[in-house]
């Protein structure tokens, strides 16, 4: 479908407005996924709330041109933004334009998400319709992400760092009411539900998708350091625990953000963890914008690392990373 059709300019206002924008993103289908064990590639990028366009006229682009980007290095099989991709109608919409009305775009909540109630309607929309290629929701009563799906050779799966979070209001009204993240961890039940989730795939590769990283690591061109100490529980104990359960269904690797600072590296424990930094373009200084993309063939996978230029404008390969 063209993303200049009339259809497709319909969805994107009520994508803008955000109550319904999933019925009319659904009212467009889907994209088709690829074939069962087909080798894949897809994206990841977030992390670039308040950062969806620039309104101004000063040669910066936002996360508009990382997606101009993507759709100039081929963004693969579907886009998956690790939290904090607030406003989503509005991005949801610069998806459309760059990437098209079918294609796949998957969410992850993250803390700014559970402290912007006006986001919240439209993720909970998004996470109770039509997710492609779904294999298992969450937890009765879950309630923010928690989901795996399957795309070709690889199983994903979408956890919820904040089983304790207190949704805020942040109508300008009463901003007094913002939300609570609470205190980030994984709950036993949340432990239970990924482990039959992990034992019950066949697929040749697996991956783990959270906002919160294992380990909050410096950016790997500028050197800044956010969220020190941060981690998926505030627990070290329940911390360990989820490493050891990734390690033991051989999950490729962990998929995150939340620290703006892009780094792919195998931490001590021998797990990967690949940080998709922030998708601000020129919105954020400290470290370059970021999308990672993510390849298989056979039994190899790589992360590709696109890094842009200070105004967000040029996307270049910065780095390659074999998973291994």
């Amino acid at each position: 479908m063209n993303p200049a059709s009339p259809v497709s300019r319909s969805a994107r206002r009520a994508l803008l407005f955000g109550v319904g924008a999933v019925a009319a993103l659904l009212a467009n289908g889907r994209a088709a996924l690829p074939a069962v064990n087909a080798d894949i590639a897809f994206v990841v990028a977030g992390d670039m709330r308040s950062f969806t366009e620039n309104p101004k006229s000063d040669g910066k682009r936002f996360f508009d041109g990382a997606c101009e980007a993507m759709k100039r290095v081929g963004p693969g099989a579907f886009l998956v933004s690790p939290g904090d991709a607030d406003p989503p109608a509005a991005n949801r919409a610069v998806v459309d334009r760059f990437l098209g009305a079918k294609f796949p775009w998957y969410i992850v909540v993250g803390n700014h998400e559970v402290e912007n109630a006006v986001a919240m309607p439209w993720v909970r929309e998004w996470l109770a319709a039509d997710i492609p290629g779904l294999v298992r929701r969450g937890l009765p009563g879950t309630k923010l992400t928690i989901y795996s799906f399957d795309v070709g050779s690889s199983h994903i799966v979408a956890i919820d760092s904040y089983p304790l979070a207190k949704e805020g209001n942040m109508a300008e009204k009463d901003k007094a009411k913002k939300g609570d993240k609470g205190q980030v961890d994984l709950t036993d039940a949340e432990f239970k539900w990924l482990e039959e989730d992990l034992a019950a795939t066949k697929q040749r590769f697996v991956w783990v998708t959270g906002h919160q990283p294992i380990e909050s690591l410096p950016d790997m061109d500028s050197g800044r350091v956010r969220h020190q100490g941060e981690s998926v529980s505030f627990d070290p104990a329940r911390a360990e625990r989820f490493v050891a359960l990734l390690k033991k269904y051989h999950v490729r690797a962990y998929l995150c953000g939340h620290t703006h600072n892009a780094s792919v590296v195998k931490l001590k424990s021998g797990m990967w963890q690949g940080d998709s930094g922030h998708a601000r373009g020129g919105g954020d200084p400290g470290s370059p914008s970021t999308f990672l993309k993510v390849r298989t063939q056979d039994n190899s996978a790589w992360i590709d690392v696109y890094r842009a230029d200070p105004n967000g404008v040029e996307y270049a390969l910065k780095k390659t990373v074999e998973l291994k």
